[in-house]
Formats: C-alpha cells, structure tokens, sequence
C-alpha cells in the first residue's frame, strides 16, 4: 500500500526559474512526512537535478489561471494538511515542522500561518518596509542562517482577513478536511485565489499563528503585483472580495466567540443568523428596545451590529453610536448602511431625522474631530467607509448611500491594519 504523507506541499508555476532554489528548501526540511506536488503548466518545464520519491512533477499546459492550477495541484495531494509554496519563495528548514506540531496542538485550526520575510531576487536581505502608521511592526530574526527582517503578522480579525493586505501570510497550511468542505481554490480566478480561499476557510474555523519567521518571499521583476495594471486590478478586486465577505466573516468570528449578532430594524427585511432589535413587537424581533435608550445587553456582548436603513431614524446620533459601542466586543463590527445626504436619499424620507455622509463618521473614528464632541465615547476604527448607489435604481433616483463598516476600539485587543486615529 502507498504511503500517504502527512503533509502535502504543493507549487503551480509557468515559470520556474527559481525552482531549484525552492526544491532545495523542501529538502531541508527537519521533518520528512510530507510530498511535494508541482504543477507545471503555461509550456514551463523542469527537472530536478536528482530523484527523490516525495516529489511528484506534473505537467498541464491546459489549466489557465493560479486557481485552476492550484485546485489541479490539491486534487493531487494526499496528505491531511496543504501547504502552499510559491514557484520563487523558500521554506525555513523547520517549516514543515512547525506546521505539523501546530495542526497537533490546535486540531480545530483551518488555517495556520507564519510570520514571512521578503528577499532580493539574488536572496539577499530586502530592508524595505510597509508603512508602519497601518500597523505594521518589523522583527529581526535568523532564519536558517540569513539575517532577515520580517513583519509581525496581524492578528486573524475579520477586517484582516477580508482585506488580502493585512491577511495571514505565509507559511500558510490548511486543514484537507476544512478545504475540502469550503470547495476548494476557485478556478475561475486569475488573482487573489488566497484571498478567495482565506475567507472561505474562517468561516469554518479560527486561524492560528505560529509566532515566528518560516517563510522567505523572493521580490522580483516578474511578481504578480510588479505590473502597473495588474496591481491595479489586484487593489479594486481585493475590495470586491472583502465587500463579498466582510459580514458572513464577522458573524463567524462573533459565534466562536459566543458573541450576539444584533440586526437593527428588524420588523424590516430581517436576516437569518442575527437577534432583531426594534421599538415594537413584530414577527422577527427578539429584543424590544427603542435606541438610543440602554439595550439590555452587558457591554462587549456583541460581535456584530447590522444597520441598513436603520441611522437615519434616530435623532440622538452621539447616544445611539455610544450605546452600539457599549455593546460591542473589542473588535466587533458595525456594518451600516444609510442614505447619504449626498444625494435625495437622505432628505426625502418623512421618517429621516437625522442625516450621514462620509464626514459624520470622522467624529467616531478620529482623535481630531471627537476633540470637539466631548460627550463622545464611542471609538472605532475604519474598515470600510464609502459612497455608492446600491443598485441602478437607486442612481437613476439620485440616492446614493454610505456605507460605514467600523472596528469598535477596545482594550484589549489586537491590532486591525489600516490607520488608526484613534
């Protein structure tokens, strides 16, 4: 009978020019149950310089795309855990190690994950850096002899997760079982296939970080985000991803944390997977309050507020978002959507008492405008803050809505990218 391998380590290329390189990485690894699956598609060919029985070569010139070449590559694998490895980048000789001793510790993890360096094209020490005022904090460390510097990864928060720049990094390891059950890698996407299967992924379960540098990721001319267009394309769909799945993130995060979902509103239009707030009883509603009096909840009993058409019928806007902030947890979301005064939306409505855009938010989410609001207690942190019209309905009605996804500021809790003025 065939030995199936614990790990499975898989890497698609069309271009394998730093191959040998990253075979040699595989090799070195401290621990020795695993396969490596490559997928050569796109005309690429390549050979080891000598045989080992883990590594497996396979070539497809028919697959199109870094999620269909990725999918090809895990219906190959046998192992119990996937590892992604890119074409270009190396594996800390103990990677696979650590992988392994977390999957044991943490049996319930779909995901782990690394910290990860970047090096020069030739492998030498990169000492560029993300911009820190998004959170970013740097580390020196030796990994395998080479002095790198690497940047602390960020904690698995649903923001985080949804947005691909502040996501968990590489190494990054997945539960067979928990890839399997999500679907797997899309096939359909070109680009942002990790971003796609990471928040497929939390929804089954939380991430776990192995805190320290397994991972060294070459920059070079031809990486993905090196092209103008490309990069470009890359930003606008990374939005598009986490508008796709900001809400189904944070109410995971919020039931494995035994946190409420609250839907305000809720004689109208009530989703599944949320208690309803409203002033009266109806069908739906399970919590009767008028906001912004006191809900009877305990402070940081919430994971996640939904308010869609919901701001605009209280007049005692300061009250209401101190009230919201009480209840949530360290990290919980806001997710509103209101009828910005930008447009007829936020005025035609003879119920509307109060009225948003964009700037009314400035004074919940940054020190400078608070300052002048001093009943304020609420603190927030953008996640997504932006004016759109829901639907061609609404553009052709002039009625344009905000939408203010916010990161209720508490302490403790972990950093959330992006700016911070808080």
């Amino acid at each position: 009978m065939t030995h199936s391998p614990r790990l499975s380590v898989f890497t698609v290329t069309h271009h394998p020019q730093f191959l040998d390189d990253c075979r040699r990485s595989v090799l070195a690894q401290t621990y020795t149950d695993w396969e490596w699956i490559v997928l050569l598609n796109g005309g690429a060919r390549w050979r080891p310089h000598q045989r080992d029985e883990r590594i497996r070569i396979l070539t497809d010139d028919t697959v199109r795309g870094v999620g269909a070449a990725k999918r090809r590559a895990c219906a190959e694998a046998r192992g119990s855990v996937l590892v992604e490895l890119d074409h270009d980048d190396l594996l800390a000789s103990d990677a696979l190690a650590e992988v392994a001793l977390a999957f044991d510790e943490h049996p319930e993890a779909s995901l782990v994950y690394s910290h990860a360096a970047q090096i020069l094209a030739d492998g030498s020490r990169d000492n560029s850096r993300f911009d820190t005022a998004n959170g970013w904090v740097y580390k020196e460390a030796i990994v395998d002899g080479r002095s790198i510097q690497h940047p602390v990864s960020l904690a698995p928060t649903p923001h985080n997760v949804s947005y691909i720049w502040f996501a968990p990094n590489h190494v990054r390891a997945y539960a067979r079982s928990a890839y399997d059950r999500v679907g797997g890698y899309d096939s359909g996407r070109h680009v942002l296939d990790d971003q796609d299967l990471m928040c497929k992924l939390y929804r089954l379960g939380d991430f776990h970080l192995i805190d320290r540098c397994l991972y060294l990721q070459r920059m070079h001319a031809r990486n993905t985000q090196s092209d103008a267009d490309t990069n470009a394309f890359i930003q606008r769909e990374t939005v598009a991803l986490y508008d796709r799945y900001i809400e189904s993130n944070a109410l995971a995060w919020a039931a494995r944390r035994n946190l409420l979902a609250l839907d305000l509103g809720a004689a109208h239009n009530h989703p599944s997977g949320y208690l309803g707030v409203d002033q009266f009883p109806a069908e739906g509603v399970d919590i009767v309050a008028k906001l912004p009096d006191r809900l009877p909840l305990d402070d940081s009993s919430v994971g996640v507020i939904r308010a869609v058409d919901f701001l605009e019928h209280v007049a005692d806007k300061i009250a209401l978002i101190n009230e919201l902030h009480r209840v949530l947890a360290p990290c919980g979301l806001l997710l509103s959507l209101t009828p910005s005064s930008d447009g007829r939306g936020a005025f035609q409505d003879p119920t509307h008492v109060a009225i948003y855009n964009e700037n009314s938010f400035w004074y919940y989410t940054d020190s400078r405008y608070r300052s002048f609001v001093p009943h304020i207690t609420a603190r927030f942190q953008v996640s997504r803050l932006v004016t759109y019209f829901p639907t061609e309905w609404h553009e052709r009605q002039q009625i344009p809505y905000v939408a203010a996804n916010l990161i209720a500021v508490k302490e403790p809790m972990p950093r959330n990218g992006g700016l911070l003025l808080l």
